[in-house]
């Protein structure tokens, strides 16, 4: 069953643009090479950030979790946050692959 991990926080006072790289980093250099990685995105709103992955199943995403660099990217969190950053998991509901997100939906995404 693919997931999705949702990481949401908010940047201290003048830090937004290294979390802004931070985020990036992690996601040019280890997410898309990880086994499982289905998908990774970083946004942003101001000072709010917020990083979605998705992954072909729990288990890929928690070897992911579970590699040094990911638990270094983790590491570096605190000093760029206010706060504790919100981190949820998803599963896809159905028989989804966490691929397009269209399931059923017609040409375009419409019907």
């Amino acid at each position: 069953m693919a997931v999705f991990r949702i990481l949401e926080a908010k940047a201290r006072p003048g830090s937004i643009d290294r979390l802004a790289d931070l985020l990036l980093r992690q996601n040019e250099s280890v997410v898309t090479s990880a086994q499982g990685a289905l998908f990774a995105q970083a946004l942003r709103s101001g000072d709010q950030v917020l990083a979605v992955s998705s992954w072909r199943s729990a288990e890929d995403m928690q070897r992911y979790l579970d590699q040094e660099v990911t638990r270094e990217f983790y590491r570096a969190l605190p000093e760029l946050l206010m706060g504790t950053p919100s981190i949820r998991t998803y599963e896809v509901i159905g028989s989804g692959d966490g691929g397009s997100g269209w399931t059923g939906a017609g040409e375009g995404g419409r019907r």
